[in-house]
Parts: structure tokens; C-alpha cells; sequence
């Protein structure tokens, strides 16, 4: 059939990756390897290690990991993800969120934080970035699965459509409970947006704004004398508030002056004072102020740069999306790159309080690196489906234009 021949010759067109965005996040993860040396290269590491290419080549694997896990989650059929599957990630992410808390290994710097779970023998990975992978899924899947049973669309206040706004609260309040706030915070920022782009009526997002601003205010009024905060968040935010008096400032004030000492410029590669002793890990969460102290404040602008852009190309083939469930899930992987970069930003430059949540590809950390290949794969994946879908709908409405042309002509005849 021509429609069928047409149709094959234009899904070929397409391969599974995304150009610029492939190349934005193998950029942002070469100057993580190369931040990563640079800091831990150091004889205050080698002390620790041994090797001063340890870290660098722990860094660089998670990359090779990532690139795989990435390839994989691209190929796989595109129907998994919207099939029973989604239900089986929709009770996997809740089940890690319940068992993190009570089964998790603790930090060893925080007696008592439990954010990682170990498969004995095998692998240990910090719990949040799975949950943050099967979130996204699960959120968009949920939504789809109530549109089509005709369950979500209502003008009314009370509907079902605050099923997927519960499951967002539920996830970030689980998290809260490891505790990690950071990364509770980042996960309602993306599941808040991914619920209000899902189409629900204007006067409904109104409301629910209003009710959620409230109880924002109130809890950040009154939350420190009502909730059962733990100390080192209590802690945290009275270092935001004055990190220059604070006993526990130190790290606060480092990062301050390591922005301070780059300028624009940056006082050049492996020359960073602060990564000398002075700054605790500053290869983790701290990276972007020895980012910007060595390559500069510009250099700390053309990565937010690459993260806008990844996130924008998300939310720009979303919008190409003939289905609810793909334009949702390259709405939330895009969501990610906004929030959580900024998140990690605000924190370090004082502008919010130091939430410890990594800048996606850049920071030290195996699991963060891979989980978020696993999140560009899903949107090459979503992507290639999305446009596939756009096409094929095109030389439909070709053949059907075609059809009604020769219908015409025919009548035309016949008269």
C-alpha cells in the first residue's frame, strides 16, 4: 500500500538521538570529569586513595555506564513504558520511597539520614535518583490512564484528576522523610509542573495554586516550631541566614569565596585555593563554586546555558506530542534540567538554603550520572515516537486530502 511505503520512508528519516542535545550532555559531562581531576588531583585526596586518577576514572565510568543505560533505554519498544509496565513502576517507585526510610544504609557523615539501599554484593545507589526515573513515568502514565478511562477532565473542584496531585505530595512527603528535602523540593517542582500542563481547567489550577501557596506560608512561618525538623536542617537554615556567624558556616562562606576569587574569568584550571582543604568535598554538591572559581562566572553561565537548552528542547517536542503521556514525560526529564540545576545554584550562592542535591552530570557521583543518561534516553525514546506519530499523521492527512480530491473529480465527471 503507498500509505504504508510512505510511512516507512519517513520513519527512517529519524534515528533515535537527538543532535544537540546528545552533544549538550556529553559536553556538560566532559567538564564534570575534568572539574572532578581537577579538584581531587590534589595531594589532599591522593591521601585518601592513593591514585590521584582515582576519582576522575569513577567519574568517567558512571559517564561509559550512563552512555549505555542511555542507549538502551532509547531502543526499547516505546510501548513498554505506557503498557502494564507503568503500573509495575508506579508501585516499584512507591515501595523504594517506603523502604528507604526504614531499610536504607545511613550517610556516613549523618547518622540516622538514610538515602541509599544496597543489593548486597552487588550495587549500592542512592534511592531518590531511581525514584526520580520511575516518578516521571509513573506521574504521566497515571494521568494517561485516567484520560482514557474519561476519568480526569472535570470542571469541578473535587475530581480525579487530585489522584496524580496526591501521588506528587505523597512522593515528595516520603522523601522528606530519608529526610532529604533538597530532593524533595525538586521532585514537587517537577511533578507540580508536570500536573499543571497536563490540562486541567484554568480555574482549577487557580485554586489549587492558592491552597498550595497557602500552606507553603504557613509552614514557613510555623514549621520550625510545629514540624519535628532534624537538627541539621534546622541547622542549614540558620547557616542560610548568616553563614558568617554560624559555628557551621564554614562551607557557606568557602563557596562564597571561591565565586568571589574566579570573577568572570576564573584564576584558571587545577588553580582553585578553596579545592586545597579549605572547602569539604567541594567535588560533590560544591562543584559549581570550584567551577566558578577556576573557569570563571562565564563558564558557570554557559552550563545553566546547556541545561535551559536541554530543557527547552524537552518542552518544545512535548508540544509536538499527539499523545498525553509522551508530551508528559519529556515535560518532567525537561522539568528536571530547569529545576534541579537551579536548585543546586541557589543554594551555593545563598540565594536558598544548602539543599546537598548535585548538579545533573557535573557533580562526583555514580548513580546521579546514570540516572540521568537513563532520563535522556527516555526522551530520545518519547521523541523519536513523538515525531514518528507527527509524520505519520501528515501523510494521512495527505492520502485523505488526495482521496476527497479524486471523490471531487469523480462527482464532477458523473455530472
Amino acid at each position: 500500500m503507498k500509505l504504508d511505503e510512505d510511512f516507512k520512508i519517513k520513519q527512517a528519516r529519524y534515528d533515535f538521538f537527538d543532535g544537540f542535545v546528545l552533544a549538550a550532555v556529553l559536553s556538560l559531562s566532559a567538564i564534570g570529569v575534568l572539574m572532578v581531576f581537577s579538584i581531587t588531583g590534589t595531594s589532599i585526596f591522593n591521601n585518601h586513595v592513593g591514585d590521584r586518577l582515582s576519582y576522575m576514572m569513577h567519574s568517567a565510568t558512571g559517564v561509559l555506564l550512563g552512555v549505555i543505560a542511555m542507549i538502551i533505554m532509547a531502543v526499547i519498544p516505546n510501548k513498554l513504558f505506557r503498557g502494564r509496565l507503568g503500573l509495575f513502576i508506579f508501585l516499584a517507585t512507591l515501595a523504594v520511597l517506603v523502604i528507604t526510610p526504614i531499610w536504607g544504609q545511613d550517610v556516613p557523615s549523618s547518622p540516622g539520614v538514610r538515602r541509599w539501599l544496597a543489593i548486597p554484593g552487588i550495587i549500592t545507589f542512592q534511592a531518590v535518583d531511581l525514584a526520580r526515573i520511575g516518578f516521571i513515568l509513573s506521574l504521566s502514565w497515571m494521568i494517561q490512564y485516567l484520560i482514557d478511562q474519561r476519568l480526569y477532565y472535570s470542571k469541578k473542584i473535587w475530581s480525579f484528576y487530585l489522584f496524580p496531585l496526591g501521588y506528587v505530595l505523597l512522593c515528595a512527603f516520603l522523601i522528606t522523610r530519608q529526610p532529604d528535602l533538597g530532593s524533595s523540593i525538586v521532585m514537587l517542582l517537577i511533578g507540580m509542573i508536570v500536573f499543571f500542563c497536563s490540562g486541567i481547567h484554568v480555574k482549577q489550577i487557580v485554586f489549587l495554586f492558592s491552597i498550595v501557596a497557602i500552606i507553603a506560608t504557613i509552614i514557613a512561618v510555623l514549621g520550625v516550631y510545629f514540624l519535628d525538623l532534624e537538627a541539621y536542617q534546622i541547622d542549614r537554615i540558620q547557616v542560610w541566614m548568616d553563614p558568617f556567624s554560624h559555628d557551621n558556616g564554614h562551607q557557606s562562606v568557602m563557596g562564597f569565596v571561591s565565586i568571589a576569587l574566579g570573577g568572570w574569568t576564573g584564576v584558571g584550571l587545577g588553580k582553585s585555593t578553596q579545592a586545597l582543604g579549605f572547602a569539604i568535598e567541594p567535588h560533590t554538591d560544591l562543584i559549581v563554586t570550584i567551577l566558578s572559581e577556576e573557569l570563571g562566572l562565564i563558564a558557570v553561565i554557559i552550563v545553566m546555558l546547556l541545561y535551559f537548552l536541554i530543557a527547552f528542547k524537552c518542552f518544545f517536542i512535548a508540544l509536538k506530542a499527539r499523545d498525553v503521556f509522551s508530551a508528559l514525560v519529556c515535560i518532567g526529564i525537561g522539568s528536571f534540567f530547569l529545576t534541579q540545576p537551579l536548585v543546586n545554584l541557589g543554594g551555593v550562592s545563598g540565594i536558598i538554603p544548602l539543599s546537598g542535591v548535585t548538579l545533573p552530570l557535573i557533580s562526583y557521583g555514580m548513580t546521579s550520572k546514570i540516572s540521568t543518561y537513563i532520563l535522556i534516553g527516555i526522551y530520545f525514546n518519547m521523541r523519536r515516537n513523538i515525531l514518528i506519530d507527527a509524520e505519520k499523521n501528515k501523510v494521512l492527512k495527505k492520502e485523505k486530502k488526495k482521496e476527497n480530491s479524486e471523490k471531487e473529480i469523480l462527482k464532477f465527471v458523473s455530472i
